[in-house]
């Protein structure tokens, strides 16, 4: 009997961040008896990976850069492995409550582009992970909500399964041929940003950028941007080249997401 042709193939990427993903790696191993899956992990930093126990079945291939790589060069990267219709890029802290890939391919068979999960904290509060189009104004209010320990109302209810602007980059499921077609991720943008132009893009390509709270994953967020000035430059200089960039203003004084949602 020849084996069944796997449906899905799983970005991860770690920075000397084993044992935190192993956990991950983990649920997937589980899944995938159910739903076929490989898994791509890319190490973006040398270090001492322990043994696979537990992962027995999991078809996984291991990238080792030689020099350290941005978030989109490498998912770029790891995708030139990908031979599944469907492509998902995954955060190593994030872990599975459940089984999220059934709802999230249901959405993906049925409108092409990006589709993304609820995602919560570990205290179960929902995650502002999927916004819309971001301004420099509304910027400086986050920023403002931050410092004065305020929370903003979110910019979608999270209900069902909605069309949104934008979903954050630490999981987020693509059509694989959609992907291929937008040239993957820019790798201009280093570490922020790349998962909003993604989404722009998406949408300025015919596509749709959905997110489906009845799959729901949990994620530990690390913001070192909040604590470290070298994260935040790069945050900084990532929010001017998105900005300054053609796609953004397409989107935002074009209606593309206004006139694809009619038809959603």
């Amino acid at each position: 009997m020849e084996p069944t042709a796997k449906l899905l193939t799983v970005s991860l990427v770690s920075h000397g961040q084993w044992e935190l993903m192993r956990p991950l790696i983990g649920q997937l191993s589980a899944i995938a008896r159910e739903l076929p899956l490989q898994v791509i992990v890319t190490e973006n930093l040398r270090e001492h990976r322990g043994a696979d126990d537990g992962f027995a079945g999991l078809d996984v291939r291991y990238i080792r850069n030689i020099e350290p790589k941005g978030f989109g060069a490498n998912h770029n990267a790891a995708f030139a492995y990908c031979n599944t219709p469907y492509f998902c890029v995954v955060n190593p802290d994030v872990r599975l409550i459940e089984n999220p890939f059934p709802a999230l391919l249901s959405q993906a068979r049925a409108r092409p582009g990006i589709v993304a999960p609820r995602v919560v904290a570990e205290d179960g509060t929902i995650e502002d992970s999927a916004r819309k189009v971001p301004r420099p104004s509304v910027l400086f209010q986050r920023a403002l909500a931050r410092l004065t320990k305020k929370r903003l109302s979110p910019d979608y209810k999270s209900e069902g399964t909605i069309p949104v602007d934008w979903a954050a980059g630490m999981f987020l499921l693509f059509d694989a041929q959609v992907f291929k077609r937008l040239g993957g991720f820019d790798d201009r943008y280093h570490l922020y940003c790349e998962d909003v132009d993604v989404c722009l893009r998406t949408w300025l390509d015919g596509g749709t950028v959905s997110w489906t709270n009845e799959a729901i994953v949990m994620h530990d967020a690390r913001r070192d941007s909040h604590r470290r000035f070298r994260y935040l430059r790069w945050h900084l200089g990532s929010m001017l080249r998105l900005f300054t960039s053609g796609a953004y203003w397409r989107f935002r004084f074009g209606n593309v997401a206004a006139r694809q949602m009619n038809n959603y």
